[in-house]
Formats: structure tokens, C-alpha cells, sequence
């Protein structure tokens, strides 16, 4: 009779030592399924990316309407100058800075350029006379880039692509009546597309060529012109 007691009491040891480890080994499981359920992520948000010393930069967006809108950047130091345009009757020049490698910067006519420099390229949003773009300009050297001439008060400008094709627009007068700068401040975005910005005389700018000098040469109003390229100091009188 003890023999059997002493063999049950053997076997129920047994019994709650494996029940034991059992146990634990349980545990471990759980605690490294709840771990891989729930991993631990370190957030971090990137510098904005500086400009270099020089830079041009071009891209082609497609309009609503089917056409291209077109747009070069220039970037010396913290001075932007920027030029959009589709090659028919749309342009504007935008003038501005920009800082930690950001441009935010409106046209006299109020479109308005938000873009910033990625390390490679610009990307941003253009809003030109109502419609929004979007574009990744990609840089550009040699002769591509923005060029701009001007004859008796007319102004012809283009953006030059690395393959040497190009878009212009010319810009001759405004015909905005006699409406006073006060008056102009008092529109809304609306009213000021209609009665100001979209009363200028624009057509499409003659073909830019280059010689074998390596001047850019075009014609305003069938006389001969030599387009300037534009940097990023560039401005508008």
C-alpha cells in the first residue's frame, strides 16, 4: 500500500511539474505574438532639401482644354524668377525667393507657384487663371531654360526645352479701361480675372531659334530680336 502511495504521489509531481513548464512556455508565446502585433515605428520628418547655388528646371503639364501648359523655374541663390505659359493666350512671370529649398510666390496677376526642391527635382501646384496644375519640373542645362526679348513696349517670352523645342507667348497691350489701382485692390479673384487679367492681348510668340553663333534669335512684329536667358535675378521693369 505505500508502494502504490509512493508511486501516485510520484506521478501527480510529475504531472504539476510539466503542467509547469507548460505554462511557461505559454506565456513566452503570447508576449512575442503581441510584440509582432504591435511593432514599435520611430516617425520622423524629413529636412527640407536646399536649392543648389544655380538651377533651371522645366516641366509640361496638360490643361482641361487639351493644351500644354508649360513652365521653367531659375534658381540663383535665394532669388526665384519663374515664367508658365501654354503657347497661345495664357502666361504670367513670377518674381520672388525662396528659402530652405521652398517657393511661394504670386504673378502680378495673381496665379500663384507653391513648390518645393525634392534633392533632384521641383515639385509643386500652379494655378493659373483659375485651373490648378500639378508638376514635377526635372533640371535642364545647356540651352534649355527661359528666354524673354522685348521691342517697342512688346514683350516676347518662351521656355526652351532640352530637346530645343519651344512655347511662347507674346504680350502686347492691356486693355483694362480706366479702372484705378484702388478699384483693381477691391476685386475678388473673379471679378479681377475678368475685368484685368484677362483683357491682355496675347498670342503666340514667334519660333526662337539658335544660331550658329549661339545667340537665341526670333522676330516681334516681323523685326529681328535676341532672347536673353533668364536666371534667377532676373525682373520685370
Amino acid at each position: 500500500m505505500k508502494k502504490i502511495t509512493r508511486t501516485l504521489l510520484v506521478g501527480i509531481s510529475a504531472l504539476v511539474a510539466l503542467g509547469t513548464l507548460s505554462a511557461c512556455s505559454g506565456g513566452s508565446s503570447n508576449q512575442a505574438t503581441s510584440s509582432s502585433e504591435t511593432p514599435t515605428t520611430a516617425t520622423t520628418t524629413a529636412a527640407p532639401t536646399a536649392f543648389p547655388a544655380s538651377g533651371r528646371y522645366i516641366a509640361d503639364m496638360t490643361a482641361p482644354d487639351g493644351k500644354t501648359m508649360t513652365i521653367g523655374i531659375s534658381v540663383d541663390g535665394d532669388q526665384v524668377a519663374a515664367y508658365a505659359c501654354n503657347g497661345t493666350d495664357d502666361e504670367a512671370w513670377f518674381f520672388g525667393n525662396q528659402a530652405d529649398g521652398k517657393i511661394d510666390i504670386k504673378s502680378r496677376f495673381r496665379d500663384t507657384l507653391n513648390a518645393k526642391f525634392d534633392g533632384a527635382n521641383v515639385e509643386g501646384d500652379l494655378n493659373m487663371n483659375g485651373v490648378a496644375y500639378q508638376f514635377t519640373a526635372a533640371p535642364v542645362s545647356g540651352e534649355a531654360g527661359m528666354y524673354t526679348a522685348e521691342l517697342d513696349g512688346i514683350r516676347a517670352s518662351w521656355v526652351v526645352r532640352e530637346d530645343g523645342s519651344a512655347i511662347g507667348v507674346q504680350f502686347g497691350t492691356s486693355s483694362v479701361g480706366d479702372i484705378t489701382q484702388a478699384e483693381i485692390q477691391q476685386l475678388n479673384d473673379a471679378q479681377f480675372r475678368a475685368e484685368v487679367r484677362n483683357k491682355r492681348q496675347l498670342q503666340q510668340a514667334q519660333q526662337i531659334t539658335r544660331l550658329s553663333n549661339g545667340k537665341m534669335s526670333s522676330k516681334i512684329n516681323g523685326q529681328d530680336v535676341t532672347p536673353t536667358l533668364v536666371n534667377g535675378s532676373f525682373r520685370l521693369g
